[in-house]
């Protein structure tokens, strides 16, 4: 016997669970039935390419605004490239101009010894000539100049 009232003890607390269980399911078949469910997504797919549609275009005036902004950032700069081009061409034609009248001061030292030369060369056939047309000055010159080599030996 105390097998058997186990058993059916242990039955009765099946049972119980097994009541519960029922009740548990009878109220989530309610709320189930009860809920709606979305049986049609056309009107959700509609609005997605509407909200598509208006972030495009939301999108496109943004990249033309942007473009005009650099437009505008373009025009309004610090320095303005007109001035750069000027600056920039002031300055390479003074190092033009400079470098050309560095190379004629280079140029003349080397003419200024031409023209010695030159100059030497011509001052010395000139006072032959002269020399030879007028004796007595040549004797005075050399007395001169060898009065002048006494005075540079002392």
């Amino acid at each position: 016997m105390a097998k058997l009232d186990e058993i059916t003890e242990l039955l009765t607390d099946e049972l119980e669970g097994l009541k519960q269980m029922l009740m548990k399911l009878e109220t989530l078949s309610k709320e189930l039935t009860g809920s709606e469910t979305v049986q049609d997504i056309s009107s959700i797919r509609n609005d997605l390419k509407e909200l598509n549609k208006t972030q495009e275009v939301h999108f496109q005036e943004q990249d033309v605004r942007t473009i005009k902004i650099e437009e505008q950032l373009k025009k309004s700069q610090i320095i303005p490239e007109w001035l750069l081009f000027m600056v920039s061409l002031v300055l390479i034609l003074s190092l033009s101009i400079s470098a050309y009248l560095g190379y004629q001061v280079a140029q003349l030292g080397e003419e200024r010894e031409k023209a010695f030369e030159e100059g030497k060369s011509v001052i010395s056939t000139e006072l032959k000539g002269y020399f030879t047309e007028h004796p007595d000055i040549y004797k005075g010159f050399l007395e001169w100049s060898g009065k002048e080599k006494n005075q540079d030996q002392k």
